[in-house]
């Protein structure tokens, strides 16, 4: 009889164990961090592609907000995280590629984080208010040489986005000085009221404002154009060869996170880009699915972060 009752003591145990292991592996999921605010355009990638990322990994995937600093607090986050394949994150371009010379970034892109892929990129459109009396980058330019040094200003949503750099070589091409007004919230009320004579907005979130006829544009800062505005030049093709300034978000891990994780995670990117549904989605939004390799990433990552040094100097 004793022996009896150990087995069934060991039985049960055995069983409560099974039902514990379960417990934790349904409770198990992976986190998204997204380093920007709910609501963003980098949350509103994430929010679309955790649903067909958490089926292709057989895992729940959960979107974790982390705002501040430009995006660098959540890669921070993610750059110190156990490296177990649990948590990735959604970053921004200018979090990975601008320079830091005040060394307000605590890791090193390369060294503590891990390439999945560029997911998606968002054009810029440059924009100027009605009231300015261009219609194309040749009037602009024209009208930008005419004034005196130091006086024509270009908005920016914050040092260091797309929108800055696209404002530091217009001055660059232009080879005049142009002064950065860098704001909080939107810049565009003081474009459309000429408070501020230029930005580099966000094609769909400027394209409204200029089919109003509230806002110009001169042509998209990428090297395609717009699949929602089809009808606007690139600003390449309107005389700035080689013009480029669009933001971009891609997925990256922890440093050291072992190959196998990054490969369930390079299928699983793969697996939400591929998807006709995710892809109409994001080109409604005036979103370009790009859907890169890791090494793909990797060598982005090392061109853009050389080129905007350069600009820097």
């Amino acid at each position: 009889m004793p022996s009896l009752r150990r087995r069934h003591v060991l039985l049960g145990a055995l069983c409560a164990a099974g039902s514990t292991f379960r417990a934790s592996a349904q409770a198990a999921h992976a986190t998204v961090v997204v380093p920007f605010a709910a609501g963003s355009a980098p949350d509103t990638v994430a929010r679309l592609l955790v649903e067909p990322m958490a089926a292709e990994l057989g895992t729940p995937v959960v979107v974790e907000n982390q705002p501040g600093a430009g995006g660098m607090v959540g890669v921070a986050h993610v750059a110190r995280a156990t490296a177990d394949g649990r948590t990735v994150v959604l970053s921004g371009d200018a979090a990975l590629v601008m320079p830091d010379p005040q060394g307000l970034r605590r890791y090193d892109p390369v060294r503590d984080l891990a390439p999945v892929s560029r997911l998606v990129a968002t054009p810029n459109v440059l924009v100027v208010g009605t009231g300015l009396g261009v219609s194309d980058l040749a009037g602009l330019m024209a009208w930008v040489r005419s004034q005196p040094p130091g006086t024509v200003s270009y908005a920016s949503v914050g040092a260091g986005t797309s929108s800055h750099r696209g404002g530091q070589l217009l001055a660059r091409r232009l080879g005049v000085p142009l002064v950065h007004v860098p704001y909080a919230q939107s810049p565009l009320p003081d474009v459309v009221a000429g408070r501020v004579g230029l930005f580099f907005a966000n094609v769909a979130t400027a394209m409204p404002l200029v089919r109003e006829g509230r806002l110009v544009a001169l042509g998209v800062a990428s090297a395609q154009r717009s699949p929602i505005a089809p009808e606007l030049p690139t600003l390449s093709e309107s005389g700035l060869p080689d013009f480029e300034s669009a933001a971009w978000f891609a997925l990256l891990a922890p440093g050291g996170t072992p190959d196998m994780a990054l490969e369930r995670w390079q299928r699983a990117a793969r697996a939400a880009m591929g998807s006709a549904a995710v892809r109409a989605r994001l080109q409604a939004l005036g979103i370009e699915p790009v859907g890169s390799t890791a090494a793909e990433l990797r060598a982005t990552i090392e061109q853009e972060t050389r080129r905007w040094a350069a600009l820097a100097e």
